[in-house]
């Protein structure tokens, strides 16, 4: 697969594994198909593209981040072995599944996607567009609803066309996959421990899971309730309503109504971080979007970070690059 040095975007997700760079309709239609599943592929009016994907694949999960760069239609016949997902970044999609009755109109950081195994779809792109795209397949994914709910899934899933990435579930699982991503963009991280990039891929079923209504979801909270702890659920939805505010561990724990040391044993044992850091991670996410839809005219770099609870600049950037590989000031300059 050719990668056009004319196309440099080091400082795009997974940059390090880019697979396609192209001005060509029919060469993105092969490379994207390789990778995900066979589609048709049109531009408006012929035009040519600036096609990139970047992309790490495991039994698990498929993650690419896909641009075309151009008013773009994929028309995809029922993908039979796996589910895609694709959580708009920036610009805008319109897709449709079942024939047309299902439609939803996607936008940066606010909403995204689900093609089923079963369903014929398309989607459509604007040049602004860019998504993460991800390929998750169905013995993987339905074993691991299987797992949470304690018996075998019987049917496919059938997940809502969309889901709502600003708050609650949604936002977690935007916030899963942000993660995984920037621990395979770091210098030792993921890629370099398959144990742990193993439980952050489970993690992100989980998340993906719990983040868009499916057919199972009402049986699935109900085991839910019984099988995860109540102590992590109620933490990550008080930090989704206040993670504008103060949060010490202490104030989490008496959110939770238990002892901090509880607390903290419960998400290293579930979550496989501190509390502390949980929230961290959420307000970087937070500061991220912010500077990714930002116009650097009007948005600094050091008011993000102060309204969203970062007091110290030095470790601000230091974690802001571990998790995204970049410096805040250069995810806000690509704006």
């Amino acid at each position: 697969m050719r990668v056009d040095d004319r196309y440099p975007r080091s400082s795009e997700p997974l940059a390090r594994h880019a697979i396609m760079r192209t001005g060509d309709v029919e060469e993105a239609r092969h490379v994207v198909t390789e990778v995900y599943v066979p589609h048709e592929l049109d531009s408006l009016g012929g035009r040519p593209l600036d096609a990139r994907l970047n992309v790490v694949a495991s039994p698990k999960l498929t993650l690419g981040y896909l641009v075309y760069g151009a008013d773009a239609t994929l028309t995809l016949p029922p993908l039979r072995h796996c589910y895609h997902v694709n959580l708009t970044l920036t610009g805008t999609t319109t897709a449709t599944r079942r024939g047309g009755q299902d439609r939803v109109v996607t936008s940066g950081l606010r909403n995204g996607v689900v093609l089923l195994p079963s369903e014929d779809s398309t989607v459509s792109w604007t040049p602004e567009a860019t998504q993460y795209v991800m390929k998750f397949p169905r013995g993987p994914l339905e074993e691991h609803l299987g797992g949470l709910l304690g018996h075998p899934v019987g049917a496919t899933i059938d997940f809502d066309v969309t889901m709502d990435l600003t708050t609650g579930p949604g936002a977690r699982l935007l916030s899963a996959v942000r993660f995984l991503q920037a621990e395979i963009d770091r210098p030792d991280g993921l890629l370099d421990a398959p144990l742990a990039r193993e439980q952050v891929e489970s993690y992100v079923l989980t998340a993906l899971l719990l983040g868009v209504p499916h057919s199972y979801s009402d049986e699935l909270a109900r085991t839910s309730g019984r099988d995860q702890p109540t102590v992590v659920r109620r933490t990550m939805d008080f930090v989704e309503d206040h993670v504008d505010e103060v949060l010490s561990v202490s104030r989490l724990a008496r959110a939770a109504g238990v002892t901090a040391r509880t607390l903290q044993i419960s998400f290293a044992r579930h979550i496989g971080m501190s509390p502390s850091a949980y929230v961290r991670d959420v307000r970087l996410a937070r500061v991220h979007a912010d500077l990714e839809s930002g116009c650097p005219e009007d948005v600094s770099v050091t008011g993000r970070a102060l309204h969203w609870g970062f007091a110290n600049m030095g470790r601000f950037s230091d974690h802001y690059r571990r998790k995204y590989g970049e410096l805040p000031s250069a995810t806000l300059r690509r704006r």
